[in-house]
């Protein structure tokens, strides 16, 4: 029951063109389990050899594959989207001793979602999700209990000895969940003691990509649409902020992009930077005042 209201669930996502444009398939060449992170979000409980992640309404995700054989190293890269609603599916291969993910293919977003053997379905998960296994073991007298937890791809073991008059019998007990908040921690800006916007800022080689990306669009209205698509999922320096402004032709163009991108700002202390892109002081007194009931 819970597979067939998985499947009629992707089915109405993959119709939902206006809100949920992207379908994303990994797959490993020689069948490695692996688990797969977007976003630095976990998306499946247990490692897979195929995932299938439905319901991705961005251009740009950040993906890292943690491989359950842990002699080979974790895989990073950053998957950008086609304008068109599409199925992208990447193959995990080996060349010359290292692991790639290399691409696979691209072809337009089907109608009618078809179930592959042995692949793992989800729709993408905004949340962590973490598994954790409990056996207690006694003869009574003496218990064993023994925990195995995995969290954010991050496993521990933690043995308790418990003293008591009771028998018991040998029980597992699997419990399957998501959090509801993630590590509070945040990137440290040497020399900056201002306020932050968002916790991790771009790095350079993902944000020199989407300024490629946004580059290639002709028209200041696409250019402007891709922009904000791209910072709504990341968080930007304001010197990133300043750059991307600069990309915009008409003046207009340029003060609503740098009204969108204040909210996804790591050094909101440092946005005044952005008004170096203005051509018209007035457009800078417009995104001061903006700021300012923020």
């Amino acid at each position: 029951m819970k597979t067939i209201t998985l499947l009629f669930a992707i089915a109405v996502c993959l119709k939902m063109e206006a809100q949920y444009n992207f379908n994303l398939v990994i797959f490993s060449e020689d069948s490695s389990k692996f688990t797969l992170f977007l976003n630095n979000i976990q998306q499946h409980e247990i490692p897979e050899s195929n995932v299938f992640v439905g319901n991705l309404n961005t251009p740009m995700y950040k993906a890292k594959i943690v491989f359950e054989d842990g002699s080979k190293p974790s895989l990073e890269k950053t998957i950008y989207f086609p304008e068109e609603p599409s199925e992208v599916t990447y193959q995990i291969v080996e060349k010359k001793g290292k692991m790639k993910l290399a691409g696979f293919s691209i072809v337009p977003l089907p109608e009618v979602f078809v179930e592959r053997p042995n692949q793992k379905v989800v729709v993408y998960a905004s949340q962590p999700i973490y598994s954790e296994t409990t056996t207690v073991n006694s003869n009574g007298g003496n218990s064993n209990v023994s925990m195995d937890v995995n969290v954010g791809g991050t496993g521990m073991n933690v043995n308790v000895n418990i003293n008591d008059n009771m028998d018991y019998q040998q029980t597992t007990t699997v419990v399957r969940s998501t959090q509801t908040s993630t590590t509070t921690d945040h990137y440290i800006m040497t020399g900056y003691n201002g306020p932050i916007g968002c916790p991790w800022p771009m790095e350079e080689m993902d944000f020199r990509e989407a300024k490629k990306t946004i580059m290639a669009q002709g028209w200041d209205e696409t250019r402007l649409s891709l922009a904000k698509q791209i910072v709504s999922a990341n968080c930007l320096f304001a010197d990133q902020v300043r750059v991307l402004v600069k990309l915009m032709e008409w003046e207009e163009t340029k003060l609503t992009f740098a009204k969108y991108a204040y909210t996804y700002t790591y050094d909101t202390g440092n946005y005044f930077k952005v008004s170096q892109a203005f051509e018209w002081e007035a457009s800078t007194e417009e995104l001061n005042s903006y700021i300012s009931k923020n």
